[in-house]
């Protein structure tokens, strides 16, 4: 009885465009992928991969489709510098014990040799409770699938950066914290707590933070060009305090994701110390708040 949450995110643009797919760890990796294509816009006309991580083409094991695999058996295995299995043979729980995959850990997906798609999918839940025959079934999505395939990858339009009615509230870049706490006065506003905050000359200024409406709660963030949705949390059944424990949830994934993705980007190894570090602003608006418990 085991299943997987992946988060399969699109390389150019994660924050915009993202899946939420369940598969029972008895399922191949090619019944995985089957899921992927449809729900991000894409065919099934193509070869593809799965690999470590996000090394793509430098991963040193390689679950190759099926169609491409039986073609390569010919090939000299002394030319190889990586090892090659058949997608369609190996399940998912063999893939995460062949690569050693722990919660947050990634794999990447390559789909169209040619345009190369890129996907990376980050496991983001173990489901000792769910069937391992479990169907891969999407169950979570943020933005809209590709409409041309045969566009560059990356050319496919970004959701709006903020839902309203933030939306023409917030300027594009940081927001002065003074400016987030008024937020919090209104009346459609539960929460909003700052995460990020930087100290400059005109004072001090935000770069990201949660803000928790009566039924749905997010996580953004400033990235270039302004501000993003990270994380859209759904409050539907659940209480105030509920859908701010769930949002705090959600802003220590982010930072784990962070640190993992500066880890990659720089080399260096970012442990629990420095995640840790990250949710500092978060605890002590949460005790400042009377939630310090969540």
């Amino acid at each position: 009885m085991t299943a997987y949450r992946f988060r399969v995110k699109f390389d150019p643009d994660p924050t915009s465009l993202w899946r939420d797919l369940v598969v029972g760890a008895d399922r191949t990796i090619t019944e995985f992928q089957s899921a992927i294509n449809p729900a991000v816009g894409l065919d099934q006309g193509h070869l593809w991969f799965v690999g470590e991580g996000e090394d793509y083409w430098d991963s040193a094991v390689k679950y190759q489709c099926p169609q491409e695999y039986e073609e390569s058996l010919g090939g000299d295995p002394v030319l190889r510098t990586e090892r090659i299995e058949n997608a369609g043979e190996v399940t998912i729980g063999e893939m995460t014990r062949q690569l050693g995959l722990e919660q947050y850990d990634r794999i990447c997906y390559l789909y169209d040799y040619g345009d190369e798609w890129r996907f990376y999918a980050i496991l983001k839940e173990v489901l000792s409770d769910e069937s391992s025959d479990k169907e891969p079934e999407i169950v979570k999505e943020k933005g809209d699938p590709i409409d041309d395939q045969y566009a560059s990858p990356g050319t496919t339009e970004s959701d709006p950066p903020l839902p309203d009615p933030l939306y023409s509230v917030l300027p594009e870049t940081a927001v002065p914290v003074a400016d987030l706490r008024e937020l919090g006065k209104r009346d459609d506003i539960v929460h909003v707590i700052p995460l990020l905050s930087l100290e400059t000359g005109f004072g001090a200024v935000c770069e990201r933070f949660e803000i928790q409406f009566e039924d749905t709660g997010y996580v953004l963030e400033n990235f270039q060009p302004g501000w993003q949705v990270v994380e859209e949390v759904d409050g539907v059944d659940k209480t105030e305090e509920k859908l701010l424990a769930a949002l705090a949830d959600a802003v220590r994934e982010w930072h784990a994701e962070i640190a993992e993705i500066s880890g990659v980007m720089t080399g260096q190894h970012f442990g629990e110390e420095t995640v840790e570090a990250m949710h500092v602003e978060l605890e002590a608006e949460l005790e400042r708040k009377g939630y310090g418990h969540l």
